[in-house]
């Protein structure tokens, strides 16, 4: 199992604390000295994984502890990732629940996450998400707006893995796209789920996949679009009708 370290900083009245996670010996090992409810301002957790080039910083202007648990409510949390100590993905929202006997973090309200690819950032939008530090990946099952340079998606869910070399797969449910056209003909889409690798500008739609202009109607059990281009690149099982 990966090594990880958690460090927090933050002055409380009492005194600067700090902070050490070894998975190795579990959370839920690992006491916390203070014995009653606590209020930290403006914490800082550094995460490392250690034999990875993985990375994390959380941060916000409050955090409350009950007495004899390990779980942190944040106000105004800020949640970093890095790969070789670049920044990489970075999420915002008005509160969160910082679980460290489970190693989790769960965001809530008004969620903003920005995930970097490339050379592009997709601004991604929902009402909660989970951060799961022991996969590496981060979920929701509420609504999802996404939106980048070259299209607007709305979804009813999404993951996000990223692979031990820095790759990232998006995976969207119940999908539908907008895109416009600089003829001003503009393209709809949807499907049951949508994937989208960070190392390429293609998107795969499976399941019911569908897009359509205002000239004709393409229906595929699967589709790869590239965004970037406005073009499909291949489909399976598919049938186009003129509208």
């Amino acid at each position: 199992m990966k090594r990880v370290s958690f460090l927090l900083f933050g002055f409380i009245s009492i005194g600067l604390y700090l902070f050490i996670y070894d998975p190795n010996s579990s959370f839920k090992e690992h006491e916390i000295t203070q014995t009653q409810f606590f209020s930290v301002i403006k914490p800082i957790w550094k995460i490392q994984v250690q034999n990875t080039k993985d990375s994390y910083e959380l941060n916000s202007l409050k955090a409350l502890q009950e007495e004899n648990k390990e779980v942190f409510l944040l106000d105004e949390p800020i949640f970093k990732t890095y790969w070789e100590d670049q920044s990489k993905n970075s999420a915002s929202s008005v509160s969160a629940v910082f679980d460290l006997g489970n190693e989790m973090l769960m965001m809530t309200n008004n969620v903003h996450l920005t995930i970097s690819v490339k050379n592009e950032k997709i601004d991604l939008f929902t009402k909660k998400l989970n951060f799961d530090f022991k996969k590496r990946s981060v979920t929701s099952k509420n609504e999802v707006e996404l939106k980048n340079s070259f299209l607007k998606l709305e979804g009813k869910g999404f993951e996000l893995n990223q692979d031990k070399n820095g790759q990232s797969e998006l995976t969207l449910t119940e999908v539908y796209f907008m895109q416009d056209n600089d003829t001003g003909n503009n393209l709809y889409g949807k499907a049951d789920l949508i994937i989208y690798k960070s190392s390429s500008d293609i998107f795969t739609m499976i399941g019911s996949a569908q897009i359509k202009d205002e000239s004709s109607v393409i229906d595929a059990e699967e589709i790869e679009f590239n965004f970037k281009t406005k073009n499909i690149v291949s489909s399976k099982k598919s049938k186009i009708t003129k509208s």
